[in-house]
């Protein structure tokens, strides 16, 4: 199904009920979230903005994320969300791969956007009156939304991987209706439910629901940014029934003050996850706050949810339950394969396969890199786990050596490739460590050329002045030697085991 469809559907059956709402902002109805949509889709199309064309956008949290990809989709464009984390070398090598024909920024972004792009490459700051007046315009003709196919790309999603370098993710319409369709059913929403997204829309996990909650009359609460004050007061406000929390976020929730005397009457769903283990802080919620939990296995490449561990997996009281993730959700058929790309036996460890219309269409012009990943229909994950008899998957590693700091994904390679930028480094090592109020932190060992060629101050300016801050580093450890194997690999392992918590 094609994203506006999607709109048009919810506008039709519920044209007054409230589609956005940012605390703090601006609310606009479903009926109104149509016409801006088609509005900024004429606007485009007198811009020369054509079916297959990419736009960037870089802006904190706001409406312009529901206005930019509903009308996008409109004329059959991909928006390139853009983290507003990034700096400046990070910013322009995303808009130089993805040669976006506009760009789209808040007054907070706009000179970053400007200084990446170049000083002639085209504009539209949301905060002044060409925006006001482009979501206020005609609407987009029929005759060329009819043009548009749901196989066209809706979202770019950039992610890092084992080589350090963003990979765009190409996110069909297709892909995004199909994953608030599993959502609806899974997550049991209806039309008078209020979602909250307490994330930044340019991540993946948020980002994606910008679609999704489009489905089917629910009210999309968006958190500008997220403190436990601000949290529970847009509870209360808006009668919130659901909502996404990293587990840092939910930790810091249950150890609020605040928490004894907020009103959390109307929240009935906490969906958690980005973390390599949150059973305990799950059950810890359960007693606390009384509402219902659910946890998944996903990432970007497949549109994230492709597991669902329900609420009454979380009360069941089965054994190491609350250690999966879940079940394959509806419309997501999941294996688990060796090195040959066989079935595994149940209980066997095996990498996780992945067959759905969630799925991306590929990595943004890196046919290699996608040929690497998809297989005849299937998303080779590069992820590990085991399946009990039951269905339910467990993750046992990640073979992409990949951490999660406070919800985001970090990639080693990415830190180390930054740090060998120094002539006196001669190759340097990343390991993510646990961390109480982050989940895991990067640490780095750096073998250097010589005693005393570079300081850790040094190279901790260098992460700083080449990474965002959820990057770096927090500790540097300068090594004559990092450890080897037989073939000269390093042994990331015994550096894990080196570092203190």
């Amino acid at each position: 199904m094609r994203i506006l469809d999607t709109l048009a559907r919810s506008a039709w059956l519920y044209p007054d009920h409230a589609a956005v709402a940012v605390v703090g902002g601006p609310a606009v109805s479903y009926f109104e979230l149509h016409r801006r949509a088609l509005a900024l889709a004429e606007f485009l199309r007198s811009r020369g903005i054509r079916r297959g064309d990419r736009i960037a956008l870089l802006a904190d949290n706001g409406l312009v994320y529901f206005d930019l990809v509903t009308a996008a989709a409109a004329v059959g464009a991909a928006v390139v969300p853009i983290s507003t984390k990034l700096v400046g070398d990070e910013i322009r090598f995303i808009v130089a791969d993805s040669a976006p024909a506009l760009g789209v920024a808040d007054d907070r972004h706009v000179g970053d956007l400007r200084a990446a792009a170049g000083s002639e490459f085209p504009l539209l700051t949301v905060d002044d009156d060409e925006y006001v007046r482009a979501v206020s315009g005609p609407p987009l003709e029929r005759a060329h939304t009819d043009k548009v196919d749901e196989s066209d790309t809706a979202l770019i999603l950039y992610t890092s991987g084992t080589t350090g370098r963003p990979k765009g993710v190409c996110l069909s319409q297709r892909a995004l209706t199909s994953n608030g369709l599993t959502l609806c059913l899974v997550q049991r929403q209806r039309p008078t439910d209020v979602f909250m997204t307490t994330t930044p829309l340019y991540h993946a996990a948020a980002g994606t629901r910008v679609v999704s909650m489009l489905t089917d009359g629910q009210t999309h609460v968006v958190l500008p940014s997220f403190d436990v004050p601000g949290f529970l007061d847009a509870v209360r406000e808006h009668r919130v029934t659901s909502t996404v929390l990293v587990p840092t976020q939910l930790q810091r929730i249950l150890d609020a003050p605040e928490l004894d005397v907020a009103d959390l009457s109307s929240l009935r769903l906490i969906v958690y996850g980005a973390a390599p283990s949150a059973a305990g802080l799950a059950a810890r919620a359960m007693t606390r706050l009384g509402v219902g939990m659910y946890q998944g296995y996903g990432l970007t490449e497949a549109t994230t949810n492709l597991t669902a561990l329900l609420p009454e997996d979380h009360t069941d009281g089965v054994p190491g339950r609350l250690d999966s993730c879940g079940r394959p959700v509806p419309g997501v058929m999941l294996e688990l394969r060796n090195d040959a790309g066989e079935p595994v036996p149940v209980g066997q460890p095996g990498e996780i396969w992945v067959r759905a219309d969630k799925i991306m269409s590929g990595y943004w012009n890196a046919p290699e890199l996608t040929a690497e990943v998809m297989r005849d229909g299937w998303l080779c994950t590069g992820d590990l786990a085991r399946l009990d008899e039951a269905g339910y998957l467990y993750i046992v590693g990640r073979s992409k050596e990949m951490l999660i700091s406070g919800g985001v994904n970090v990639y080693p390679r990415e830190i180390e490739r930054v740090l060998e930028l120094h002539p006196a480094v001669v190759e340097a090592a990343v390991v993510g460590v646990p961390d109480d109020r982050w989940g895991e932190v990067p640490v780095a060992f750096v073998q250097t050329a010589g005693p005393g060629v570079v300081t850790v101050e040094e190279l901790l300016s260098l992460c700083e002045a080449h990474l965002s801050r959820i990057k770096r580093p927090t500790a540097v450890h300068v090594m004559r030697e990092l450890p080897r194997t037989a073939v000269g690999k390093v042994r990331k392992v015994d550096l894990q085991t080196a570092v203190p918590s």
